[in-house]
């Protein structure tokens, strides 16, 4: 295979489509590492979608301080041993080392294993500079960009439809037997076809990305408790919270909603509407007072919670309850 097919590569709708997505992703991923004293555990899960599953299984076993600390250091001095001293405390992979380096200095270093990335192309190149030179690209983000595109071929449906039926997974409505069902199939599918969906869930859902990969869990959302926050009054914290129920080591699903009885009156007619349309899913009940009914849930079902209430007046397990800024930030 020639540079040409690289070539008509890049000038693919879909390919277009492609880099508008990763763009977002590695410029958010890009400018949180270079701010790493606002670092927070949802932060990092945006760096981790460009540093690979190495990092994001290695790095929150010890203290985000370290993390921390250890990127200011490289930042007021970017030596080799300082970004060897973040290799040898998280005991990284040499890759995942390079793609610290080029998240930080994207016009400096390429991504990790990047000839790896390029085999579907069938070409090599012993020199990152050449790769620019020759497909004119402006820095390795470019680079990136390719490397992370994974077309599904029109010929062979049966992936995209499984991509479909992951990304259509609803935490709010889909039977935990049907979640089953998607996961044995995708568990059934041999290496180089759960990459290439996962390349595609991590650009288009990180949700569903970690739901199909780890052992979800219940959880419960103190709907009302979610919309207060802060004193706003708005369901789009809420929305978001939904889009994003996960944490280091795993998703929940399935999701369960309880509001009390009277919140729709704290809404504008809008966020109102919204909350009627919400409220068709079979997991969102009423009950006055709400803590009621998500403890006895929770207690029955051992599901976790999402809320900043602290629940002082009953009896439950408190390390099934998270804080909202577990899940989005605040």
């Amino acid at each position: 295979m020639s540079i040409q097919r690289i070539i008509n590569v890049l000038n693919e709708k879909d390919y277009y489509e492609h880099v508008k997505r990763m763009k977002k992703i590695f410029n958010l991923a890009s400018f949180y590492i270079k701010k790493p004293k606002e670092l927070d555990n949802r932060r990092m899960f945006w760096i981790y979608r460009v540093l690979g599953n190495d990092a994001e299984r290695k790095i929150p076993r010890k203290h985000l301080n370290d993390f921390q600390f250890l990127v200011m250091h490289v930042l007021k001095k970017p030596t080799e041993n300082r970004f060897e001293d973040i290799k040898k405390h998280y005991n990284l992979k040499d890759e995942t080392l390079q793609n610290i380096k080029f998240l930080i200095y994207p016009d400096k270093f390429p991504p990790g294993k990047y000839n790896e990335g390029l085999k579907k192309y069938d070409v090599e190149f012993y020199d990152s500079k050449i790769i620019l030179k020759k497909l004119k690209f402006k820095d390795y983000r470019d680079l990136y960009y390719l490397m992370t595109y994974f077309p599904i071929d029109s010929k062979s449906p049966f992936i995209q439809n499984i991509l479909d039926e992951i990304l259509g997974l609803n935490p709010l409505l889909s039977k935990k037997s049907y979640y089953i069902k998607i996961k044995e199939i995708y568990k059934s599918l041999n290496n180089y076809e759960k990459q290439m969906i996962n390349i595609h869930l991590k650009s288009y859902s990180y949700y569903h990305y970690k739901l199909i990969n780890s052992n979800p869990r219940g959880i419960i959302i103190d709907g009302s408790n979610i919309i207060r926050f802060e004193n706003n009054n708005k369901i789009k914290t809420l929305i978001d919270l939904i889009d994003n129920l996960y944490i280091n080591e795993y998703a929940f699903f399935p999701c369960i909603i309880v509001f009390d009885k009277n919140i729709e009156y704290i809404l504008n007619y809008e966020d109102r509407d919204i909350l009627r349309e919400l409220s068709n899913s079979k997991r969102v009940y009423y009950n006055s007072p709400a803590d009621e009914l998500i403890i006895y849930i929770s207690n029955k079902l051992k599901y976790n919670i999402v809320s900043n209430d602290k629940f002082s007046e009953y009896e439950f397990d408190n390390n099934l309850l998270y804080e909202i800024g577990r899940f989005i930030d605040v």
